[in-house]
């Protein structure tokens, strides 16, 4: 079963194939991150701060400083969301995240 994330309003943005899988995609399915360090710090294809999963939230931390990932991983291809996304469970930490821009995660 998918694992979907939302930003800071709730509303659904990326998923993950299940909790254990190293990639995430955006709703349209195309590959926007993955979890290099098998943590809950997501970097883009090309090798950027994505953001972090908090809760079931996928948000940039307003601390990031730069880390940069020198590991590469090959292009998953396009995956499909199954289910359909939950209610987004309570965030009450927002002051100290921004969302996720996903046109520059492409």
């Amino acid at each position: 079963m998918s694992v979907y994330l939302f930003d800071l309003a709730g509303e659904p943005i990326a998923f993950r194939r299940s909790w254990s899988d190293p990639h995430v995609f955006a709703l349209d399915g195309h590959w926007i991150g993955w979890f290099p360090w098998n943590d809950n710090h997501a970097i883009s294809p090309g090798g950027d701060y994505l953001g972090t999963v908090v809760d079931d939230r996928l948000v940039r931390r307003n601390d990031w400083c730069v880390l940069p990932c020198s590991q590469t991983t090959s292009d998953p291809g396009v995956a499909t969301a199954d289910g359909s996304p939950p209610v987004a469970h309570p965030f009450p930490n927002r002051f100290a995240y921004t969302d996720i821009q996903l046109e520059q995660a492409v």
